[in-house]
């Protein structure tokens, strides 16, 4: 018997050995004392991490796709956008053949709405196809994808289409000789429009996500799918799961 279990003498506490634990309990939580947020219990300790190796080919892949959905892009804005009318000036060059031509604007204009579109469906189909790659590098890999085919890929492909025969007939024209020039991107803020949709997105269902994992849906907050459940607490969905005013909270 040590002295922290000698009876102690009248009128006088009996001692406490730190040192020792108590009598009849062992501690419930090796790493402290639960933490709860609003009434739930949270694991600080994570799941185990993903291999770097498949996250830098999955990052890679995503953006190399990406970047290849630019080309389609552009051939679809260089179908919708208008073309601009020119007309050949002799020695004032090639000129535009109207005082307000709207078709500078109806250019830029139809890239910023199909951008648009463009980055929030990559978003949604990368948040989507791959769920269990969803985090940072994820982020980071349709940012610069959606980047890339906005202000390289798109624009390029769809400027390049007819350009050809324009060249042609600049090399050839007559003066007072008319043609349809092929539609340009003017600014640069359309071209930044896709990467701008797709940050947005992506950020907003990661906040929204429930799973703190972000790789599997439909997780209640403080049950990550991939992290122990804390011990003393029903899963997820038990009819014993833990209501406000538990004490165990």
């Amino acid at each position: 018997m040590n002295a922290s279990q000698e009876p102690a003498p009248p009128g006088e506490r009996p001692a406490f050995d730190y040192e020792a634990p108590p009598h009849g309990y062992e501690l419930a939580h090796p790493s402290g004392p639960a933490r709860t947020f609003f009434g739930r219990p949270v694991d600080l300790r994570g799941s185990s991490p993903r291999p770097w190796k498949r996250t830098l080919v999955v990052t890679v892949s995503c953006l190399l796709v990406i970047l290849a959905l630019g080309g389609p892009l552009g051939l679809l804005w260089r179908w919708l956008a208008p073309s601009v009318p020119v007309i050949d000036a002799g020695q004032a060059g090639v000129v535009v053949n109207d005082p307000s031509p709207e078709e500078y604007i109806a250019a830029d204009g139809w890239f910023t709405l199909l951008g648009l579109g463009f980055g929030l469906l990559v978003a949604i189909g990368a948040w989507l196809l791959l769920h269990r790659d969803r985090g940072p590098f994820l982020l980071l890999s349709v940012v610069l994808g959606t980047l890339g085919a906005g202000w390289l890929v798109a624009p390029w492909v769809g400027e390049l289409a007819g350009r050809s025969d324009y060249q042609q007939w600049i090399e050839t024209a007559q003066q007072g000789a008319t043609y349809a020039a092929p539609p340009e991107v003017h600014s640069l803020g359309p071209m930044l429009v896709p990467a701008f949709a797709a940050a947005i997105a992506l950020t907003l269902m990661a906040g929204w996500s429930n799973d703190p994992d972000l790789d599997q849906p439909g997780a209640k907050p403080g049950y990550g799918p991939n992290s122990d459940h804390t011990e003393g607490y029903p899963p997820p969905g038990d009819p014993r799961e833990y209501q406000p005013g538990d004490p165990r909270g």
